[in-house]
């Protein structure tokens, strides 16, 4: 048995294709490539955030912003960058390591320029060093060259009108940047105004305050006394330090109005540094040593002595209660004790009446104890109570209400309240009480009081598990709508201060990652196993109608557009074959041409650039010759005449597609003598029929198997 192979040419698209616009070259790239590991000798795991800023390289061609994702499995690294060494001056990589759920670590790259991978130790940066300057920078450049500067200068503060050297900074009231004014002693308040220090701003009358003052007094290691410029108010907020160390009121010291006096185990020595601070009584009282009918010193000073004689008492004063034994007359003796209530008073003499009002406890004849009246607990009597009328389970309480402080009634609570503090009064309330059902977890209701929802909200602290809307505690945590109109739902939304930080990470038992989610939608995995169905397949992507921009060796997606999946290797972009049809055929004993096979192409697959295989194997059962070919829709290609002692027959084709049409290749054997423009339209989709017969009764010719194969266009300057 003899076997005929017809084998087609390969036809170039160049010849063929519409003439495109010329494309810039590509910057050079250098491949970075290194293992890395951990300080105990693993392997790092992880993923590396590479960031730039824009740059021009040395080839003059600009690199915009960007950044690139590269993962790090097994300690490898590799990726391909574009050379910063002979770029422009600051042009740099910045990388960050992430691994465990959060950045690892950083660094600085300077790539340079190299045909052969580089290791990572021939471009990282030291801290200070400059990178790039490969290329001399414009002679002068304006705000608007620079991208966003404007709008960054825009929304920092200028110089205003009152801006001038050596003088502390505030903001004014148009936000311009105003030098403080004021004497160069003076302090600085929170409102931009200046004063002698110790000073408050208009309309302060809060306490004052010194800070770090050196009390008065020789440090000798034998003077014990020493003196404020004021007396602390309240003492207990003097904090005095003795070379840095905070001394104890009342161990190591005491204090009296503005003086200090230290104990025998803490006189301070030669050369020891004694630092006061303390607050004052008001910011608007004076301060200091009293003087003149004052003795003391402010805020409470007191009369001096002698200073106050009988002259100095008015009549306006309303002294006029008796006086006995007085040295000086102050006033008018009209209503002095007559002599018999004198003798009240000593209890010598007199009785009670009307006009004697004097009789005590000193007379004899005071024997009539009397007892004491009754009154009620809340009653007017009290100063300090709200009068009220007791009731049962009444509790009296310390109130607030009238704007006084007040022993008030407190009604009894109803059933099943408590009694609790809202950390101002005492109320009752909501008890804490231990009715639940065992694994509900307590919660506020929409009435404000604890409830359960057995059925909903549970936790199983045998097994550590908690169940939300159900109570199934399935697992470590259960989220399941278990009612009968429930849907379950997940949501976990980044934080405003999200940044790299993950969304979710889970870890191994040794706190190892195994899997996140960043805020970016990234999900990294180690692996991915995934079980397709009857109905679904375990695996669908949307695609993207354009390429991504930012890529890396090992990524893979679907264009959409292009009808194509692809990935990246090698730093460039690869098209993955597509297998439309692979089947069998049919048998025939016909003596008229006969489709034993076909291959529907749905419309929108095809696109220009795209290359189809075509390949058939024949077997033909008989000595007369018979007659194979292959249809491209209406038109036929690769029409063959076999002679009878050819029974095994290999037939192979081809077709090119640009805008144009297509280009069918039937048949060529080295020559164009089977090369044809089709005006077939292969976007509205089309149909591949492989034909033959025989051409002698009794014989047969069947199509052993057939295959068409599709090369997505993918254009790699």
């Amino acid at each position: 048995m003899r076997c005929l192979k017809l084998w087609t040419c390969v036809v170039h698209l160049t010849l063929l294709c519409l003439v495109s616009d010329p494309v810039t070259a590509a910057p050079a790239l250098t491949t970075i490539q290194d293992t890395l590991y951990k300080a105990d000798g693993t392997r790092f795991n992880g993923v590396a955030y590479i960031e730039w800023n824009s740059f021009q390289a040395s080839d003059a061609s600009a690199v915009a912003a960007s950044s690139v994702v590269v993962p790090i499995v097994d300690g490898v690294l590799r990726v391909r960058l574009v050379p910063t060494s002979n770029a422009s001056a600051g042009a740099h990589y910045f990388v960050r390591y992430h691994s465990d759920g959060r950045v690892q670590f950083t660094e600085t790259w300077n790539v340079v320029p190299s045909p052969t991978p580089v290791a990572l130790a021939a471009i990282r940066v030291a801290n200070g060093a400059v990178t790039g300057g490969g290329i001399r920078p414009p002679a002068s450049l304006s705000i608007t060259d620079i991208a966003g500067l404007s709008g960054e200068l825009d929304a920092r503060p200028v110089k205003g009108f009152a801006f001038t050297t050596d003088r502390i900074v505030k903001s004014g009231s148009t936000g311009a940047l105003e030098s403080v004014q004021g004497n160069l002693d003076d302090c600085i308040h929170v409102d931009g105004t200046t004063g002698p220090c110790g000073s408050v701003s208009s309309g302060n009358t809060g306490p004052g305050f010194t800070d770090q003052e050196v009390p008065a007094g020789s440090v000798n290691g034998s003077n014990t006394v020493f003196t404020l410029a004021q007396a602390p108010s309240p003492a207990a907020s003097l904090e005095l330090h003795r070379n840095g160390v905070l001394m104890k009121n009342g161990i190591d010291y005491s204090v009296s109005n503005s003086t200090i006096t230290f104990g025998s185990l803490s006189v301070p020595q030669s050369g020891d540094l004694l630092l006061a601070s303390y607050r004052l009584a008001s910011a608007g009282s004076p301060s200091g040593l009293a003087a003149g009918a004052l003795t003391g010193s402010f805020p409470a000073p007191q009369i001096a002595a002698n200073v106050i004689s009988d002259f100095n008492i008015a009549a306006a004063a309303g002294i006029v209660e008796s006086k006995l034994a007085l040295q000086y007359p102050t006033h008018s003796n009209a209503n002095d004790p007559a002599a018999n209530e004198k003798a009240a008073l000593t209890g010598t003499a007199g009785g009670p009446s009307a006009t004697n009002k004097y009789v005590t406890d000193a007379d004899i004849r005071m024997s009539n104890a009397r007892p004491p009246q009754g009154h009620s607990l809340l009653g007017t009597e009290h100063g300090d109570t709200t009068a009220a009328q007791v009731q049962r389970g009444d509790l009296a309480v310390g109130s607030f209400a009238t704007g006084v402080a007040k022993w008030t009634r407190l009604p009894l609570g109803g059933a099943n309240r408590c009694l609790m503090s809202n950390g101002v009064d005492a109320i009752w309330n909501t008890c804490l009480f231990t009715g639940f059902n065992a694994g509900a977890v307590p919660f506020t209701g929409a009435n404000g009081t604890l409830a359960e929802s057995p059925m909903q909200f549970t936790w199983d602290s045998s097994n550590r598990r908690l169940s939300v809307g159900s109570n199934l505690n399935a697992s470590t945590l259960t989220v399941h709508d278990g009612s009968s109109t429930g849907a379950t739902t997940l949501t976990v939304r980044s934080g405003l201060l999200q940044g790299q930080n993950l969304l979710q990470v889970w870890q191994n038992s040794n706190g190892m990652e195994q899997a996140s989610i960043g805020a970016d939608g990234v999900l990294a995995v180690k692996s991915v196993e995934a079980v397709s169905g009857a109905t679904q397949a375990a695996w669908r992507e949307t695609g993207t109608p354009s390429d991504p921009s930012v890529r890396a060796d090992g990524d893979a997606w679907y264009n959409s557009a292009k009808k194509s999946r692809k990935s990246f290797d090698g730093g460039q972009i690869h098209t993955t074959p597509q297998v439309l049809c692979a089947a069998n055929g049919a048998v025939s004993a016909s003596l008229f041409v006969v489709s034993l096979g076909t291959c529907s192409i749905p419309a929108g697959l095809l696109q220009p650039g795209d290359r189809l295989a075509v390949r058939a194997t024949w077997s033909h059962e008989g000595t007369a010759g018979y007659a194979v070919r292959w249809r491209w829709g209406g038109a036929v290609a690769g029409s063959v005449a076999v002679p009878g002692s050819t029974n095994l027959l290999d037939q192979k084709g081809e077709v090119a597609l640009y805008e144009g049409g297509p280009v069918v290749d039937g048949l060529s054997n080295g020559a164009n003598l089977f090369l044809e423009k089709s005006t077939e339209n292969y976007t509205s989709g089309l149909t591949f029929a492989f034909e033959g017969n025989s051409t002698a009764t009794g014989e047969s010719l069947r199509l052993i198997q057939f295959t068409v194969i599709r090369y997505p266009a993918q254009n790699n300057p």
